[in-house]
């Protein structure tokens, strides 16, 4: 059997923590029917594999290789594959790492819906991958390899969240909470290129800093100053607190962007990294209901999103925010983990095969 380097997961006895080895592990000779292989550029790391690596998953396997970010070359596809798959061959490729969404357009995902780098399927961290044939898209042109790598995981769900959920519009006022964040800077970038007013949250000055200069964001707040909805309406030049249009939070910050938002307004959360832990008051489902406010979860997306996106990211030539590019070496895996685990890169951390 052929072999490849991949990033592996050892699923360690209870109490013990799981251990992450950059490995040497066998490949089929092809892919199964219904499968394509992608010969790897380069690939994007995302919270979420650090976190399956600490807390597992369920129907995780020791074995398993994490990863749900990559580009690079279609190299062989599956027994009667679609004349439109075949058509790719030996050409750039993006990886949608929604798998199986189901028949539900973007409604919602059916019951079969997973992430690309969990068991059953084995992810991108690592020179060759097979994933299903809906799964492979042409790579934007106007990305190279390390941009292009950036984008699925984190741009596809702040395009849902900001474009299908969200409803975000031109003359809009819109508030992207954790600047710095993976899906946070996308978020941004797809609300400020819809025409909106942008605005921000972070602890850090240089996060909200670089949201201003680099992204487009109108300002910032800092979320851990206890008047930050006051600061935001001034900011934002409100006659009350209450200036806000459409939230978009991974952080989890729901009764405090509940105070922001407009009469209609939308809350839309992809996530709660702070977690925290929510009980609504009376005050504040009186708040929603006499706003007429929807609170809306939103998770991944969907094959016909991930192609609005990548058109989205074409026409507006749109770059994603990249923090480091590393080989994709053992020292390079470990340099790179690092620095997710110090949580202050601005931007995609990727691993390049070049």
């Amino acid at each position: 059997m052929p072999e490849m380097n991949a990033v592996v997961l050892h699923i360690a006895q209870p109490g013990e923590p799981n251990n992450i080895k950059f490995e040497t592990v066998s490949i089929s000779a092809e892919p199964k029917p219904g499968y394509a292989r992608v010969k790897l550029s380069a690939v994007a790391l995302n919270k979420r594999d650090n976190w399956i690596a600490l807390n597992g998953y369920p129907g995780l396997k020791d074995g398993s290789i994490l990863g749900s970010d990559g580009v690079g070359v279609l190299t062989a596809v599956g027994a009667n594959a679609p004349s439109s798959l075949q058509g790719l061959l030996n050409k750039r490729v993006t990886i949608l790492p929604s798998v199986a969404w189901g028949s539900g357009g973007k409604h919602i995902q059916g019951p079969k819906f997973r992430v690309l780098g969990c068991q059953p399927d084995d992810g991108t961290f690592a020179e060759y991958v097979d994933v299903l044939e809906e799964n492979v898209l042409p790579a934007p042109e106007a990305l190279d390899d390390a941009h292009a790598a950036a984008l699925p995981l984190a741009g596809l769900t702040a395009w849902r969240a900001v474009k299908t959920r969200g409803r975000v519009d031109k003359g809009m006022n819109v508030l992207v909470t954790a600047a710095g964040s993976g899906v946070s800077a996308f978020a941004i970038q797809f609300a400020v290129a819809l025409g909106a007013k942008v605005w921000t949250t972070s602890s850090s000055k240089d996060k909200i800093d670089f949201a201003i200069k680099t992204l487009g964001v109108e300002g910032g707040v800092n979320y851990k100053d206890k008047d930050w909805t006051s600061q935001l309406a001034k900011l934002a030049g409100g006659d009350s607190e209450r200036v806000i249009d459409v939230v978009i939070d991974g952080s989890g910050m729901l009764e405090e962007c509940i105070k922001v938002l407009r009469a209609g307004g939308r809350y839309v959360f992809y996530g709660n990294t702070s977690q925290q832990s929510h009980t609504l008051q009376a005050q504040d489902m009186r708040t929603i209901y006499w706003l007429q406010a929807d609170i809306l979860g939103t998770t991944m997306g969907s094959p016909e999103e991930f192609a609005e996106l990548l058109e989205f990211v074409q026409l507006h030539r749109l770059q994603p925010v990249v923090s480091s590019v590393r080989p994709f070496t053992k020292e390079g895996w470990e340099a790179a983990l690092g620095e997710m685990k110090k949580g202050e890169q601005q931007g995609k951390i990727v691993l390049s095969m070049a």
